[in-house]
């Protein structure tokens, strides 16, 4: 079993620190381990996955064993959007500017580039077990009852139902694993050979899944905290638990501790469009540019604990919970209005509730 040829991590915890995440590093403003750069050529196959790129796959790979130059040195400049309160208080966001210098072979200027942040894993293999049908009949892809909320469900390339990843494109953490294995660290398996060779057994792979699948997930803090419950209240009130939804139940499972277990992940796992702030122009399936599975929150107040920082939404640009609100546009863009509406004291209380899970 070897790493590479290519590679942009040479183990699992390179990236998913403390079955966390790797800190968003940038230095002199090259992206270091961790963050990775989803790579396609425009438009899309017969069953809507990415074009791979002639020359890269669908990755770019910024490291190689011998030492050779690698695909391609991620660039990244960040672009700062300022904002204010009604009540005068400012806030800073910022969005990533993303470029890749290929040094093995010329980048296509049209080819589409989308910057990842690696996702933490614990949690992940509970919402395997979230009966398809509920999902399905969560989903609303035309707004049928006019709420302006459309969560679809996002079908990939065997049919199924995609829930992990950030636009819901695996369906199963078998085939999440194999694909990071693949593009990620250059590791072969049956599903995704690399260099038409298998280096990892069904059985280790299913082993990878299994440990993944068995993290348990944290408990809620704080749960009778006066404003962590008014900061619950207005969760709701203001629309974040219309995507966010606060629980799911699992159905039959292959093992009977899980049987209809219930769940407190504030996701409903279908996909929405967020709005052209957070449009990386990929589609992935039926997922386009500007939607996004919604992100389970639970363990989200632990990630400073965790791993010394917090990097939130797809490419790490938000530093905050809050900065993850402000960038919620599309369907979510009255939420993110109404949060802007609230006094601080209430802003403060959401916060803080969000952080207690």
């Amino acid at each position: 079993m070897g790493l590479g040829p290519d590679f942009n991590a040479n183990s699992c915890t390179s990236c998913h620190v403390n079955n966390g995440r790797q800190q968003f590093a940038v230095e002199n403003g090259t992206v270091g381990i961790g963050p990775v750069v989803h790579v396609s050529a425009p438009g899309a196959t017969d069953d809507e996955a990415p074009f791979d790129l002639p020359g890269f796959g669908t990755r770019l790979q910024t490291f190689t064993v011998d030492g050779s130059q690698p695909e391609a040195r991620i660039n990244v400049t960040w672009e700062t959007v300022d904002g204010n309160y009604p009540d005068g208080t400012p806030y800073e966001l910022r969005q990533p500017i993303v470029s890749a210098l290929g040094l093995a072979g010329n980048v296509p200027a049209d080819a589409q580039l989308s910057l990842r942040i690696p996702p933490q894993v614990a949690g992940p293999g509970l919402l395997e077990y979230v009966p398809a049908e509920d999902i399905v009949a969560a989903a609303d892809p035309n707004d049928a009852d006019g709420d302006g909320i459309s969560g679809a469900v996002n079908y990939v390339n065997d049919g199924r139902i995609g829930r992990h990843g950030w636009k819901a494109d695996a369906a199963d953490l078998v085939h999440q694993s194999a694909n990071a294995l693949a593009e990620d660290i250059g590791v072969g398996t049956s599903l995704i050979p690399v260099n038409g060779a298998i280096e990892l057994s069904d059985e280790e792979l299913a082993d990878l899944a299994f440990y993944v699948e068995a993290l348990a997930i944290p408990a809620g803090r704080d749960v009778d905290d006066p404003e962590v419950i008014r900061g619950a209240n207005l969760f709701t009130a203001i629309g974040c638990a219309d995507c966010h939804t606060p629980t799911q139940r699992t159905g039959t499972t292959q093992y009977a501790e899980l049987d209809n277990l219930l769940l407190i992940p504030f996701t409903d796992l279908l996909l929405h469009d967020m709005g052209p702030g957070l449009d990386d122009g990929r589609s992935v399936y039926g997922a386009s540019g500007s939607e996004w599975r919604t992100a389970p929150l639970w363990g989200i107040g632990l990630l400073d604990t965790v791993n010394g920082h917090v990097s939130l939404l797809h490419d790490g640009r938000a530093r905050s919970i809050e900065e993850a609100i402000l960038w919620h546009g599309g369907e979510a863009q009255h939420v993110t209005d109404a949060f802007i509406a609230l006094s601080a004291e209430d802003r403060a209380a959401l916060l803080r509730f969000v952080a207690s899970r």
